[in-house]
């Protein structure tokens, strides 16, 4: 016999019917909150108690979890931890039986801050799971207590507490498997799963509070070739060295979320200024930049990031990370290990740019781009001598494009490459025409950097001129200006001594406006420089731009290279080139570029 309990089942028969439907009723209610305060509720009336209470077990220790129709005074309880072996459901937890205190104050199981509270009486039942009791479900009164509890109504009791427990079970394998659903097994952080759900709720609060949230993407800079060149492996212990940082760094609240495979979100919530989020970004950019040892290698990693901020940007859940995603694109795109805000007036740039990168290649398909051509003559003489070609796009709907119009977006797209061999060829085959007409002009064609990196040039330039016959290898001059030799003068050096094996001549454009220019002609071996325009325009009213055309002129002859002077805008200009010894000129004081039909003409009439 238990305390103050007679053992004996009774038979379900004598439970009452209106009871059995509440507990049909409560064997389909699903959300554990409720289920608890369905069961608490039919407890302590089946009881004629005053409420109810469910304590968990966690370790050694119980806590109190829920409570239900407890007295006020029960607030200060609220997650009460105390050990599984002290009080009532203690007792009930180790004896695995229920127990009763009808004079709770005066039990050896009562505890001052639960007298304190006004319980006079209380039994603890023991809440069972699939590995032994789990649980209690205290039954409460704080007026005079049953000396004793029938067994019908104390059975009805452990009936719900069995239910209870079989709840608490469900439950907690449910927020197992969410919890496996939606986080990652590698860095144990939240996966993408529900991310835009995330993203919904912290804009409805930042909406509530007030405040701003900022949507951060951050993304690995080299992480494929750590990943490719260490094993996976590798990668993984970095990306766990990732999260540990940025949860050292990051404020409790925030939501760090992996993404994919080496790109993270973080959802920074509760900003109240702009300069919190720069603040922030400075202290992940920190934190982020690691050097570590893998595999008795050290190696460095760094990161970059965009930002979008709500509701500065209110754009939906999906719009904030696509923003996030271009405002990543420009940090990336400016070299990596550093961040950008998304900005709706770069993001129309952005859109214009991709708008014009799709019809570039409708246009080459259409046969919309055409070639206009500059005269050079000599400045002795005052025949022609050359022709240099240069883009245009006769635009169905904008009408003739100047390349400032399209040629940056055009640099930065794979479709340079196709539109350069495009104008090599179409100049190379009216280099042939006009040579078949007797017509000795040099070809001068300007190389896009696409074209200078591309290792297969010097093939495509072979198999043009091997399309025109007619046209002596001698003839075709290629112009590269000194930023693309820059970018990798050895590679440059190489691919200029290869063509030129070809018989072709290479010319130096917009020489003197980088950085040691001399030396970069010297180690290109180019046959021509190009002096720019930004030397020869000023030179008839500035003494020191006419020495220092003089000074390249003589540089240029003593290394037997062939000048042609670009800017010439009028005649003193021209006889002041000719008198310093400039042998070739071009500029709009000579001839405008111009379609291939009045360039004949100008020849005709030259």
């Amino acid at each position: 016999m238990r305390d103050g309990v007679a053992s004996p089942e009774p038979s379900l028969l004598m439970i009452p019917a209106p009871f059995l439907e509440r507990l049909r009723a409560l064997s389909r209610q699903y959300d554990f909150s409720a289920f608890f305060l369905m069961a608490a509720n039919l407890a302590a009336e089946s009881l004629h108690a005053d409420g109810a209470a469910f304590i968990v077990h966690e370790g050694n220790s119980l806590r109190y979890l829920f409570f239900h129709g407890l007295p006020d005074s029960y607030n200060s309880l609220s997650q009460h931890v105390f050990s599984d072996d002290e009080g009532i459901s203690g007792e009930a937890f180790h004896q695995d039986t229920a127990i009763y205190a009808p004079d709770y104050p005066n039990s050896i199981w009562a505890m001052p801050e639960y007298v304190g509270t006004g319980l006079r009486g209380s039994v603890a039942i023991p809440v069972h799971g699939p590995e032994g009791c789990s649980g209690i479900l205290a039954v409460s009164w704080f007026r005079s207590a049953p000396s004793q509890l029938p067994d019908s109504e104390l059975h009805l009791a452990e009936l719900l507490a069995d239910m209870l427990g079989a709840a608490w079970y469900r439950m907690r394998i449910e927020s197992d498997l969410e919890r496996i659903a939606t986080s990652d097994s590698l860095t144990g952080i939240h996966n993408r799963y529900q991310l835009e759900e995330r993203i919904a709720a912290a804009c409805a609060r930042a909406q509530h509070k007030e405040a701003l949230l900022a949507v951060i993407l951050l993304d690995l800079d080299g992480f494929k070739a750590i990943n490719d060149a260490m094993g996976h492996q590798a990668g993984d212990r970095l990306l766990r060295e990732i999260v540990s940082r940025l949860q050292d760094v990051v404020r409790p609240g925030d939501t760090l979320v992996r993404y994919a495979g080496d790109e993270f979100i973080l959802l920074a919530e509760d900003l109240r200024r702009v300069r919190e989020i720069e603040e922030l970004m400075t202290r992940i950019m920190t934190a982020l930049k690691i050097r570590m040892g893998l595999h008795e290698q050290r190696i460095s990693v760094s990161v970059s990031a965009g930002v979008s901020v709500y509701p500065l940007d209110e754009g939906s859940p999906e719009e904030l990370l696509h923003h996030a995603d271009l405002a990543l694109y420009r940090a990336k795109n400016e070299g990596g290990n550093s961040w950008r805000i998304y900005d709706q007036n770069e993001d129309q740039s952005a859109l214009e740019r991709q708008r014009l990168r799709s019809e570039l290649d409708r246009a080459l398909q259409a046969s919309e781009f055409l070639l206009y051509w500059q005269p050079i003559i000599s400045l002795r003489t005052g025949r022609c001598v050359g022709a240099e070609a240069l883009l245009r796009w006769q635009h169905p709907s904008n009408g003739l494009l100047l390349p400032g119009t399209f040629l940056e977006v055009a640099e930065d797209s794979p479709i340079m490459q196709r539109i350069g061999q495009w104008v090599m060829k179409t100049a190379c085959r009216q280099g042939e025409i006009w040579h078949a007409a007797g017509m000795d002009l040099d070809i001068h064609i300007n190389l896009a950097a696409r074209q200078v990196e591309n290792h297969r040039l010097c093939d495509d330039l072979r198999s043009t001129l091997s399309d025109c016959p007619a046209l002596p290898p001698a003839k075709v001059c290629l112009e590269l200006v000194e930023r693309i030799a820059l970018r990798d003068i050895q590679k440059t050096a190489r691919m200029i001594a290869d063509c030129r094996g070809i018989g072709v001549h290479f010319a130096l454009d917009d020489f003197g406006t980088g950085p040691a220019a001399l030396q970069y002609l010297l180690e290109l071996d180019c046959n021509q420089i190009k002096i720019d325009h930004s030397f020869v325009i000023p030179m008839a009213h500035s003494r020191r731009h006419r020495r220092m055309v003089q000074a390249m002129l003589q540089m240029a002859q003593a290394l037997e290279v062939t000048v042609t002077a670009e800017g010439i805008e009028d005649e003193e200009t021209r006889c002041l080139l000719r008198e310093l010894g400039a042998e070739q000129g071009q500029g709009f004081g000579i001839g405008k570029p111009m379609p291939v039909e009045s360039f004949n003409s100008y020849l005709r009439g030259s």
